[in-house]
């Protein structure tokens, strides 16, 4: 691949693991590499059986001409079984996503170098200014249709670009102060093409699946561009569909629309809201092994609707789950849980893999900078405060009490293998020193009241609000913290919620302080909601009420009269991030980021906790082809970057 922009492939890698783990672009790439030919494709028997009765084609002609070929972890894998795992219903969709998605390029295990996908091989070009991808031709959709350039050119023009169906851009879309031109060079070659270099749009093919297009030939028909509104009209569910968008994106959802032609592994064939949720095998899916083995080897994935972490955890140990990483990882660092999972290894007939987080932070916590109350509001923007939060906070007790010891105390911040860590921040007021924390309190004249059990308000109140979190690991965390803070007047309650009705929090700004995890930290640039404000659709709650000001400020519009303007130093990343997205090397990025991440460890908006920890997976023995050690994070979005394709249930 004539990759030339140094960028995108001199990032460092958040561990050196040495894995052997590859895939090859083609099968004549393979030849290349290794001398070895495949002569022959072969397919599960559950697909031979539908050819044989007339009802598929032959794997030859459901192939690419050049399907991608994936070099197994461990051994060529054997066909068939059903994969156990569970999830907590529709609003758990990522874990389904991220075991079945399709990407142009995917990540590699390390998070450090970009692999071929649908996409054989791309041409970067002046400097990052022009990127052209080259697709397999024969590629189909799970449906038989040829999948083309034509499908990457209807959802970038008909549905990112149609106003109605996404009104906000993603970052990537105006660059240089321009729309970025795309242009079918022919039905298996397309050129992005910005206005200036744009370094980091391989972070955002990598990432986001959306690059991957949208079959046209099934969506077209829901869409006013190709069919006339009183058709689409009789299409409309009464007190479902208000609008035609309503009605496309119904139809344009993988977890919903069983009818959706797909491009990922494995395609729904139940109803998400029932008890068990089914994705069988994609026959028309587009890799192969080394011997010519059209992958996944898995038949089925079932995934059973669990709530409860606790049932989630007692699955596991009892052996009920085949192989899963998404809650196990979290679970994992509960009070016990770790040791609950080795010990019960044998009785259980599984393994404990321990795969390595890309977190900066497991779990930290951002204070309300609009805080309704003006009192509180005052508080939370005086940084001694939250400097002080900080300092009297025992991360060395959290790592052992629930993470085994197995988690580094540290600041909410980068981690220590990616190409812009900051050992500055990941130190900034991340010792335990409660001394200090109550100067600082007392320099703010926050006066303890006449017992010495809780520091008071400037208006005589006690000093006391809740943390909103989601999930039992962080309710975990921050009831250790809730205890540190009592030696320093701190009052908090921690308050366990639903994800759904914390993320609405957040739009209203009904919170007085909201905690979540500084993942991403490897490859921050990827997905830099969380360090840089305004540049996505989502928000993160350390800035959140500053977001429809920063929005007018990035367009050069005036902002609304109810926005509230950010400090001057928010602005800056604003200012930063402009700059980043158009620079043309990575030493310009490297001496950007070292000034983001000094004004992210002078203001500590994030405060964190402990970070850079192992994330256990469970496997049965039987499930093989999984790493032994693997870098998990979003941005990877893993356990893809496990390439779950490859994964297969091993018979006696």
């Amino acid at each position: 691949m004539k990759v030339r922009l140094i960028l995108v492939l001199s990032i460092v890698a958040f561990v050196v693991l040495n894995f052997a783990w590859s895939v090859y672009a083609t099968p004549e790439d393979y030849y290349k590499a290794t001398g070895k030919r495949i002569t022959k494709y072969k397919e599960a028997p559950m697909l031979a059986e539908l050819v044989r009765q007339g009802k598929l084609p032959p794997v030859e002609q459901r192939l690419p001409e050049e399907p991608l070929v994936v070099v197994p972890e461990e051994e060529v894998g054997q066909y068939g079984g059903t994969w156990r795992r569970v999830w907590r219903g529709p609003a758990d969709q990522w874990g389904v996503y991220k075991i079945c998605e399709a990407h142009l390029v995917y990540w590699d295990k390390e998070g450090g170098k970009f692999l071929p996908g649908v996409a054989k091989k791309w041409d970067v070009l002046e400097n990052g200014r022009v990127y052209v991808f080259y697709l397999r031709k024969g590629m189909k959709w799970s449906d038989g249709h040829p999948y083309t350039a034509d499908d990457i050119l209807f959802w970038v023009e008909d549905i990112v670009g149609n106003n109605d169906i996404t009104p906000t851009k993603p970052e990537w879309w105006r660059v240089g102060g321009e729309v970025v031109k795309v242009t079918k060079i022919d039905d298996y070659t397309i050129k992005f093409e910005f206005a200036k270099p744009y370094a980091l749009f391989l972070l955002q093919v990598a990432y986001s699946t959306g690059f991957t297009g949208a079959p046209k030939h099934y969506l077209k028909q829901f869409h006013p561009k190709y069919t006339p509104m009183e058709e689409i009209q009789k299409k409309m569910v009464p007190g479902t569909h208000n609008t035609w968008v309503d009605l496309f994106n119904d139809k344009n959802n993988y977890i919903r629309n069983l009818e959706l032609p797909t491009i990922f592994t494995w395609r729904p064939i139940t109803d998400p809201t029932s008890q068990f949720y089914v994705l069988e095998r994609n026959p028309y899916f587009w890799a192969v092994d080394i011997e010519g083995n059209q992958l996944p080897y898995i038949d089925y994935i079932r995934h059973e609707y669990v709530t409860d972490s606790e049932v989630i955890l007692l699955k596991a140990i009892s052996g009920e789950i085949d192989m899963q990483w998404r809650h196990i990882g979290g679970l994992a660092s509960g009070a016990g849980n770790y040791t609950l999972l080795k010990e019960n290894e044998k009785r259980g007939g599984y393994r404990v893999l321990n795969w390595i987080a890309a977190n900066g932070s497991v779990s930290r916590v951002s204070l309300n900078p609009n805080h309704p109350d003006p009192v509180f509001r005052q508080i939370f923007n005086d940084v001694r405060f939250r400097r002080a939060l900080s300092l009297g906070i025992d991360r060395e007790e959290i790592s052992e009490v629930l993470f085994n010891g197995m988690a580094k105390p540290r600041q909410a911040s980068f981690v220590s293998g990616s190409a812009y860590y900051d050992p500055e921040w990941e130190k900034a007021y991340a010792e335990y020193n409660p001394d200090l924390a109550n100067k600082l309190l007392d320099e703010m004249g926050l006066k303890w009241d006449a017992r010495r059990q809780y520091r008071l308000l400037p208006d005589g109140r006690p000093l006391r609000f809740t943390i909103s979190v989601t999930g039992q690991m962080h309710a975990d965390i921050w009831t250790i913290v809730k205890e540190h803070w009592k030696k320093i007047g701190v009052i908090v309650e921690v308050n366990n919620i639903e994800r759904s009705l914390l993320e609405s929090r957040m739009g209203t700004g009904e919170y007085d302080a909201a905690v979540w995890a500084l993942d991403r930290a490897a490859q921050p640039l990827a997905s830099p909601m969380l360090v840089f404000p305004g540049v996505t659709v989502y928000a993160d709650w350390w800035y959140a009420p500053w977001t429809s000001w920063i929005q007018a400020y990035i367009k050069g519009e005036e902002p609304p009269e109810d926005a509230v303007e950010p400090p001057e130093d928010v602005k800056k990343l604003v200012d930063l991030w402009s700059k980043i997205q158009t620079a043309t090397s990575d030493e310009e990025i490297k001496n950007y980021m070292k000034e983001v991440t000094k004004i992210h460890r002078e203001n500590l908006w994030m405060i964190g906790t402990v970070g850079e920890d192992l994330s256990p997976a469970i496997v049965k023995n039987n499930f093989r082809n999984v790493p032994e050690k693997l870098v998990t994070d979003d941005v990877l979005r893993s356990p893809l970057n496990a390439m779950p394709m490859q994964f297969f249930f091993k018979q006696k």
